[in-house]
């Protein structure tokens, strides 16, 4: 009953996005990714994912998103889409779950690639309280 009542947590949360891909619990990003940001935010958590989805779009043609459980917590990733051969581009990479009255967010990135630090800053933008928000 428990797993029954994530599953339908996790649905919830994937329905709110759009844009969303399939929820997906075996997610498996680069291992070499290195977390280079883990920051709460006192954001809503839903703010947060449209706006880095958007900013992304803005950097990327094939921005995607999923969600998934890790570790007891609903959990929504935001990544770079697919590349040709269909599979899933996940340098850079965010993660964003709820984290008290607001989001928790993870940013990550394999060291080295030189990519855009537009990225990082977008998520950075993304967690800042939306001014005159009552959240």
């Amino acid at each position: 009953m428990k797993r029954v009542a994530l599953m339908a947590a996790v649905a919830v949360l994937a329905g709110g996005v759009a844009g969303c891909g399939p929820i997906n619990q075996m997610s498996r990003p680069d291992p070499a990714a290195g977390r280079l940001l883990d920051q709460g935010t006192g954001a809503d958590r839903f703010m947060v994912l449209n706006c880095v989805y958007h900013g992304w779009s803005e950097l990327s043609p094939n921005v995607d998103s999923t969600s998934y459980a890790r570790q007891g917590a609903d959990r929504v990733r935001v990544y770079r889409g697919q590349n040709a051969e269909g599979k899933a581009i996940y340098n850079p990479y965010v993660d964003i779950m709820q984290g008290g009255y607001g989001a928790r967010v993870q940013y990550f990135e394999i060291p080295g690639s030189h990519l855009s630090r537009d990225y990082e800053a977008t998520v950075k933008h993304c967690m800042v309280p939306y001014s005159g928000s009552s959240d």
